[in-house]
């Protein structure tokens, strides 16, 4: 399938998880729901064809980065703390042709511990719900690149996170409403 044929079934993709917000973001379950710019992210995604094979979205919320990057050709996984939205993404998954794997608990690693001499807290992400990687027969440093849309003030936490449990190689793709998409390596080769 061509990618503008791909964009044009991402495009009833967005619209749907949009209205899904819509209707229910009064919810519980959808209090630290956010959407992203999912045009930028299908542009990075398709450029990363070839260089990656894994994907990991943390926060997966309704699965659109998760089921773009798996309908890409990609080997894609979410993690999302609220079982309600991991139900509605595997139903959008199954509704537009993909089959990633979503768990439901926390993306944070069993063995992470915060630095609060570094700054290190969590704001808003969910702490309390079980690590997720056991129910993937993975580690985060299984996967190739890691996508996220963390908070303001989280983004030191979440970059920590991939320094200390990511592999060597692996690629942390953020999202930020001010400064948009970027894609970083989290462990510089040397003389980069």
């Amino acid at each position: 399938m061509a990618d503008t044929d791909l964009l044009a079934s991402f495009s009833l993709l967005w619209a749907e998880a949009d209205a899904i917000w819509e209707a229910n973001g009064n919810l519980p379950a959808y209090a630290l729901y956010v959407s992203a710019d999912y045009m930028a992210i299908f542009e990075k995604l398709c450029e990363l064809r070839g260089r990656v094979d894994t994907i990991l979205e943390w926060g997966s919320g309704l699965g659109v980065v998760t089921i773009m990057a798996n309908r890409l050709g990609f080997n894609a996984f979410g993690i999302e703390a609220e079982p309600d939205l991991v139900k509605l993404a595997e139903g959008l998954a199954t509704k537009y042709g993909a089959r990633p794997r979503f768990v439901v608990g926390s993306f944070i690693p069993a063995e992470f511990e915060e630095n609060y001499q570094a700054g290190e807290e969590f704001g808003r992400t969910l702490t309390t719900a079980t690590p997720a990687y056991e129910e993937l027969d993975m580690e985060l440093r299984d996967f190739d690149l890691v996508y996220a849309f963390p908070w303001p003030d989280e983004h030191g936490i979440y970059r920590s996170i991939m320094q200390r449990h990511a592999s060597r190689n692996a690629l942390y793709m953020r999202y930020d409403a001010r400064e948009g998409l970027s894609l970083t390596r989290v462990h510089k080769r040397a003389g980069t």
